[in-house]
């Protein structure tokens, strides 16, 4: 069986929006769905007595049922898993995540919920996951609304491969484009310097054409910062895919100032995907 989705759900219209995300992935993948609810208040540690344990427990149970049915009443044949945990939500995300094809997280939570805020659980789980995740904001239209263009950030460094080729795929399976943005983050003056930066795209792409045949690419090399190209890009784009590196010696990504930017300020879903050291 391929490793499902995983979905983080608290209730929020946030989470919901990032399930109708991983729903409609899992349906043009054919993956299962697995929606998790971490939650430090169900744990059986003795600090609170089994007579009231069980209301807590029930309340997020059915939580997890009420996504379960929102999700089938969409996509009927999906096949759909809820798991709840006794773990803070973050790390609850990044254990399921071990053996998932991804995490999907909205970008904020309910405040009064476990506090879910962005900055805590989105970029706790970013930070931390070993498998691509996924980042979607309220204000994210339904898949099927969503821009045909998805936006893939090239470094131009070793290490690009990963979110190239999820970018394709995903474009692939939606009929998508591929906006190609190479950011230098200042004019480029001198003719051999363009020739460089065409190089080091090119060099990023090179396979994609035969592989995707009938996925249209632009290119594009911007004189902005990675952060303001990508940001701007994202009023446009139905989707944002970057790079992370894993963090040499520990689990997850490491998240620079660009992944960062984007995931604070961008208008559409981001997917941040693990790159090689």
């Amino acid at each position: 069986m391929s490793n499902p989705i995983v979905v983080g759900i608290d209730g929020s219209a946030h989470a919901w929006r990032a399930l109708d995300w991983a729903a409609d992935r899992a349906v043009r993948h054919g993956l299962d769905l697995r929606l998790v609810h971490g939650s430090r208040a169900v744990a059986e540690d003795g600090h609170i007595s089994p007579r009231a344990l069980r209301p807590l427990v029930a309340e997020r149970e059915d939580l997890l049922a009420e996504a379960r049915q929102y999700a089938l009443k969409i996509h009927p044949d999906l096949r759909i898993e809820t798991r709840l945990l006794p773990l803070e939500p973050g790390r609850a995300l990044v254990r399921e995540g071990e053996n998932a094809d991804m995490v999907t997280v909205g970008s904020r939570g309910l405040g009064g919920f476990e506090g879910l805020l962005f900055g805590s659980v989105g970029l706790y789980t970013a930070a931390h996951a070993v498998c691509p995740v996924l980042v979607v904001s309220r204000s994210a239209p339904y898949p099927a609304d969503a821009a045909a263009e998805i936006v893939v950030g090239v470094e131009g460094r070793p290490g690009d491969d990963a979110a190239v080729e999820w970018a394709f795929k995903e474009a692939a399976s939606k009929g998508a484009d591929i906006l190609a943005l190479h950011a230098v983050g200042g004019e480029i003056g001198f003719p051999r310097w363009r020739v460089i930066e065409d190089m080091e795209l090119s060099q990023a792409l090179a396979g994609m054409g035969a592989r995707y045949p009938d996925v249209p690419v632009r290119p594009l090399i911007s004189d902005r910062t990675p952060s303001q190209a990508l940001v701007e890009a994202s009023e446009k784009a139905g989707l944002i895919v970057l790079g992370a590196r894993r963090r040499r010696g520990v689990l997850g990504m490491a998240l620079g100032r660009v992944n960062h930017a984007v995931l604070h300020h961008a208008r559409c879903p981001v997917l941040i995907v693990p790159t090689g050291e």
